[in-house]
């Protein structure tokens, strides 16, 4: 009975808080975690008060375990437990992964989720890369929108990305955000802006978006012809971080 007693000891007696009380004194507490109630009994120690760690566990939603053949407290949260993910279904892209860095930039026909916060705008975008078409193919299109568009310069050529650009959210739901073509950048494998190119672009990507609303057009780039690795830029600030970052 001993050894029993001890074991059920040192099952309720990892969590403790000081006290006033006096030794081996017993009470009622009322404890509170995230706003969830329960009332559990104490034992107070030497002016320590000692909480059953399987009530805190419950509140906390962890399960408790002992394990009487090695002595061991098993405490597991349910945000440690492993999940399968189902296959058949898209994974979402949590803040600060894919498509939110210059390092891990979105493939083609994944979406990016990314919150919009400066001084005027407050909104979050749902931004996806959708077709990419470059070289003879884009200039044919380019040419073919307005006959007096210019060919690209010497060693360069046009790229056309279509993007399909949503509001998810925006602060003053009343409000409408304003989606263009020059909104994007384009930056070359070697980390540097290319400069915006004056075009009459097909299809272009514009409109006036409120919530849920949603557009898709093209945003017309000039790429040099060697550069095969570009990443288009959304909702940079000022020094370069950040944004949306999209692989052609």
């Amino acid at each position: 009975m001993k050894k029993k007693f001890f074991v059920a000891l040192g099952l309720t007696s990892v969590i403790a808080i000081s006290s006033a009380l006096g030794a081996y004194a017993a009470t009622k507490f009322t404890i509170k975690v995230n706003g969830s109630v329960a009332n559990t009994d104490a034992k107070v120690i030497n002016g320590v008060t000692y909480l059953p760690l399987k009530d805190i566990g419950t509140l906390l939603g962890a399960s408790v375990q002992y394990d009487a053949s090695t002595k061991t407290v098993n405490v597991t949260s349910k945000s440690s437990t492993p999940t399968t993910p189902n296959p058949s279904t898209p994974s979402s892209q949590p803040a600060g992964t894919i498509g939110l860095s210059r390092s891990k930039p979105a493939p083609l026909g994944t979406e990016v989720n990314f919150k919009v916060d400066d001084y005027s705008d407050k909104y979050t975008v749902a931004v996806t890369l959708e077709e990419v078409i470059r070289g003879d193919e884009a200039w044919r299109m380019i040419s073919n929108e307005n006959m007096f568009n210019d060919p690209a310069p010497e060693g360069f050529e046009y790229m056309l990305a279509k993007i399909n650009v949503k509001i998810v959210s925006n602060l003053d739901s009343d409000a409408s955000v304003r989606i263009n073509r020059r909104d994007f950048t384009l930056v070359s494998s070697q980390g540097k802006d290319y400069e915006l190119h004056s075009v009459v672009t097909p299809e272009e990507l514009d409109g006036n978006l409120y919530v849920s609303a949603s557009a898709s057009g093209y945003a017309s780039f000039v790429v040099k012809k060697d550069d095969q690795n570009p990443l288009i830029a959304f909702g940079r600030k000022y020094d370069g971080t950040g944004g949306v970052w999209l692989k052609p």
